[in-house]
């Protein structure tokens, strides 16, 4: 209830939220964060934790 709330009140405004799913995420964090490398480090039930290296 404050994670999307928070970011729609940034400038950027992605408001990715927990359902932005792994190719949103893997979009933003790669190509629009410079980042070089990307993948999904470990996964739950309800969780989903990726790594991302330059």
């Amino acid at each position: 209830m404050i994670c999307t709330p928070a970011s729609r009140s940034q400038e950027v405004g992605l408001a990715l939220g927990a359902q932005a799913g792994e190719r949103r995420m893997r979009e933003v964090i790669v190509n629009d964060g410079g980042f070089g490398h990307f993948r999904r480090a470990a996964e739950t039930p309800f969780n989903l934790v990726y790594e991302a290296k330059p």
